[in-house]
């Protein structure tokens, strides 16, 4: 992929494996994730939840006066991001665009993130943003999105735009998630957030990215 160009062919490949990638929950820093139009405040951090509740819909991240949230989500050391996981449900409220930001600490506003969704992507120094995609419509699993391996080589917190449900004045997110590798593991400050294998482990995530290896790209104007 071109770092700062406009989305190529190659961008818009599906995902057909997540490599050696394991799912980041664990190094996540839940306790600071936090969100921009979501209601209540606290829910921005119920999204990213253990894998084995990835599909639970008891707990939901929801949009407060139109359909844009924007959830900040710092981890507890660099990491390198694969691709990004997300179950959005199949309602008129299901988020149909994410665009990710790389490495802003205190976040990013709405109008600095839409002035500069024109389809050009870039480094997280460009101003620009490193992912922005179309969402699988009707996806009744978690998908996996694919992003570019130098956007997200050293990230330490990603700022999701999460907008354009079909309601147009509410949207919904049920589960967001993290394929890739841990930079520096001795940095890990997860005791606290500790998961069991059967829930973490690099198999599963391999099942999900398998289940949609054949999957066409999302229809729309936006990709990773």
């Amino acid at each position: 992929m071109q770092c700062g160009g406009e989305a190529t062919s190659d961008d818009r490949r599906p995902l057909v494996g997540t490599g050696d990638g394991s799912n980041l929950y664990n190094y996540i820093d839940h306790d600071r994730v936090w969100g921009v139009n979501i209601e209540p405040p606290e829910s921005a951090k119920v999204a990213l939840k253990p894998w084995d509740e990835r599909h639970s819909m008891d707990r939901y991240m929801e949009s407060g006066v139109d359909d844009q949230m924007i959830v900040t989500i710092p981890f507890t050391c660099p990491v390198r991001i694969q691709s990004i996981l997300l179950f959005a449900g199949r309602s008129d409220m299901a988020v149909r665009r994410c665009a990710a930001f790389v490495n802003r600490p205190h976040g990013i506003d709405f109008d600095e993130a839409l002035s500069v969704l024109d389809g050009r992507l870039g480094p997280a120094t460009s101003g620009r943003a490193q992912a922005d995609f179309a969402l699988l419509e009707n996806a009744a699993q978690v998908t996996s999105y694919p992003v570019s391996a130098s956007r997200f080589a050293h990230t330490n917190s990603v700022s999701l735009l999460l907008s354009d449900s079909l309601a147009g004045t509410t949207s919904r997110m049920y589960y967001i998630g993290f394929v890739g590798k841990a930079l520096d593991p001795r940095a890990d400050t997860t005791k606290t957030h500790d998961v069991p294998a059967a829930t973490s482990a690099t198999h599963s995530v391999d099942g999900v990215s398998q289940s949609y290896s054949t999957a066409s790209t999302p229809s729309g104007l936006w990709y990773s």
